[in-house]
């Protein structure tokens, strides 16, 4: 298997339009770039739906076995296993006295031939064909989802179960190319195990943007990272520690964790060597794009060589998405939920063999779409849900679910990179540390390599490359790798006066981009063509309660009865590294700033590190 470094994308898309076939994706592990495992030219699909007959346990162990049989002899199984398998694999269930419906899915297999391992740079939003999601839908009202939620607290406080992961469907349509449809989602979910697999002979779609590994086996090693926790992502830097602080000391989450890391342990320790169980990690907190997952880590040593049959018996499905103890938590939860989740919460694998050594990855289908096709039009289902414990709240728990439709409904973020524009005048980078400071946290919020070595070095450089006073624009790409451009500062001989006016508009707080420095500067644009139309140097920002934040370029500071102050910026505006300095010596102070505050100033000064104070006439006509 070679793997071929930096091809463009659109390369790979001719290549994959030409032999169809199964993606499963890596964009986690090389910014900027996607780890592709092409799985093609299939051999034959293996599909299992429910049947009331006595032959069905059978069939089953039999497709199980089949499938390490041609792994061993080079082909690549991969596939689907529908949540609703569970009736075969939990112990104490059998699967021909479930109450499912004839012609259930359990199953969808293909057997490939051909893999081919490539390394391709993420599209630019420009090389993504027009698609969109519309008409989302959750099942449950928020009414509908408290009624639930009380059903199964009383679960709980009954001793039923210690935790039950409550779920629910999202509907949705979709418009366009499918193949388009997942790139775009995968920019703005980047996981270790997206997924993109036409079953065409159902008409049938499963994209997964699954952050959570359900099992790796490597030879006799088997590695399991259970995920149960879950909070939005802030906006802010300080809103997105908040959050982190939050979910690493919520008393309920850990528990919730805890739980399930026991769960696993057990279930590991029916098919480990005795004492190879281990916990590697435990509440360990994993950024994603829109939010903060908490992770546990287990590792063990087969027992046995590695085969499908023993390794699902103890562990399909993942406890993760169902509660502790399982059997009993399943039961209940087909009680409360009355459908079937389908590809929701079951596994996505893949699988192969070399030299004798077998390699298993799966993941738990969970931030997964199953579509339906019609042409260019599509039906999708998208599960939702969370883990319910004798601490949640219904509200609490409704949001959560809510927050994992963020990666559906947030826009395609469009290519860019970090910037921090510095002051450099006699090798001296004019509040360098601030500067540094915040550039890291947006690396760590975009998810942006960040190696304190290689932004030293490029510092150096700069340094030793300017000899007279300059406006540095410096640069962040999403590999990881620095850059600048310089021009040089203008002598000033006294402090300028700047034009004011209130922008048009007021800001969206939704949008992460006006709360970090980066080269997206689309919105800010449209606003300096307006003041240009106006005749002003730049305009005031504000957020739809009226609260003013900053301007298009600069922080403001204006004073009242002897007393300055700057806007917060808590709902949207750019955190200055010169505003910070001055907060910090306590020269000024944060205050919820509306526009009557500026209009009755006595006075109001613009800055930032380049350009220092600016005085301000503010126009409001």
């Amino acid at each position: 298997m070679i793997l071929i470094e930096s091809n463009p994308f659109s390369s790979f898309e001719e290549s994959y339009r030409k032999f169809g076939g199964l993606l499963f994706e890596d964009t986690l592990s090389k910014p900027g770039f996607t780890i592709s495992d092409h799985y093609y030219d299939p051999k034959e699909t293996i599909k299992l739906s429910y049947e009331k007959n006595q032959t069905l346990n059978h069939q089953i162990t039999s497709i199980f076995d089949r499938l390490d049989f041609e792994r061993k002899n080079g082909l690549y199984p991969c596939g689907i296993l529908y949540y609703e398998l569970g009736y075969h694999f939990i112990e104490g269930f059998e699967l021909t006295e479930s109450n499912l419906e004839e012609g259930t899915p359990l199953l969808h297999i293909t057997v490939f031939q051909k893999k081919k391992r490539m390394v391709y740079k993420n599209p630019d939003p420009n090389e993504i064909s027009n698609h969109s999601i519309s008409e989302i839908n959750p099942t449950w009202s928020k009414a509908e989802y408290e009624e639930k939620w009380k059903q199964t607290n009383e679960f709980l406080k009954l001793g039923e179960s210690y935790e039950l992961n409550l779920c629910f469907p999202v509907h949705m349509e979709i418009q366009g190319d499918l193949f388009s449809t997942y790139q775009s989602l995968k920019s703005k979910q980047k996981t270790k195990f997206s997924v993109y697999y036409p079953m065409k002979e159902d008409g049938k779609t499963i994209i997964s943007l699954s952050p959570e590994l359900f099992f790796e086996v490597k030879g006799e090693e088997i590695y399991t990272e259970p995920m149960k926790g879950t909070i939005l992502r802030g906006n802010t830097a300080r809103e997105d520690q908040k959050n982190f602080n939050y979910l690493q000391t919520s008393e309920k989450e850990k528990a919730e964790n805890v739980m399930i890391t026991d769960l696993y342990r057990n279930d590991l320790g029916r098919i480990a060597k005795q004492g190879t169980v281990e916990v590697e990690e435990l509440f360990s907190i994993q950024g994603l794009n829109t939010v903060w997952q908490m992770v546990s880590k287990l590792r063990a040593k087969l027992n046995q060589p590695f085969s499908w049959n023993t390794v699902l018996s103890a562990l399909f499905p993942s406890g993760s998405v169902i509660g502790a103890p399982k059997h009993r938590s399943f039961s209940l939860l087909r009680s409360l939920e009355g459908r079937n989740r389908g590809s929701y919460t079951g596994a996505f694998f893949t699988s192969e063999e070399e030299n004798s050594i077998p390699w298993i990855r799966t993941s738990v289908t969970i931030r997964t779409l199953e579509i339906k096709s019609n042409g260019k039009d599509h039906k999708a289902v998208y599960g939702i849900g969370s883990g319910v414990t004798v601490l949640s709240n219904p509200n609490g728990e409704y949001e959560e679910c809510l927050s994992k439709l963020k990666v559906l409904t947030n826009p395609i973020p469009p290519p860019f990179e970090i910037l921090e524009t510095l002051r450099v005048s006699k090798g001296r980078i004019f509040l360098k540390d601030l500067h540094t400071k915040r550039m890291e946290g947006t690396a760590k919020r975009f998810g942006f390599p960040f190696s304190k070595e290689k932004l030293n070095e490029t510092l150096e450089d700069l340094k030793s490359k300017i000899s007279i006073p300059s406006r540095v624009r410096f640069l962040l790409k999403e590999t990881g790798e620095f850059h600048f451009e310089s021009t040089a500062l203008p002598k000033r001989t006294k402090r300028p006066r700047i034009k004011l006016c209130f922008s048009n508009v007021p800001i969206d707080s939704q949008n992460i981009f006006f709360y970090h420095k980066t080269t997206n500067r689309s919105e800010y644009d449209k606003r300096i063509e307006v003041c240009k139309e106006m005749k002003v140097d730049d305009s005031i920002l504000f957020d739809k309660e009226g609260r003013v934040l900053e301007t298009n370029i600069r922080n403001l500071f204006y004073k009242q009865n002897g007393t300055w102050y700057t806007p917060t910026l808590d709902t949207g505006g750019l955190p200055g590294v010169f505003r910070e300095y001055l907060l910090r010596k306590h020269w000024v102070t944060e205050k919820i700033t509306f526009q009557d505050d500026l209009i009755n100033a006595s006075s109001i000064l613009t800055a930032n590190s380049v350009r220092g104070f600016e005085r301000v006439t503010l126009v409001t006509e």
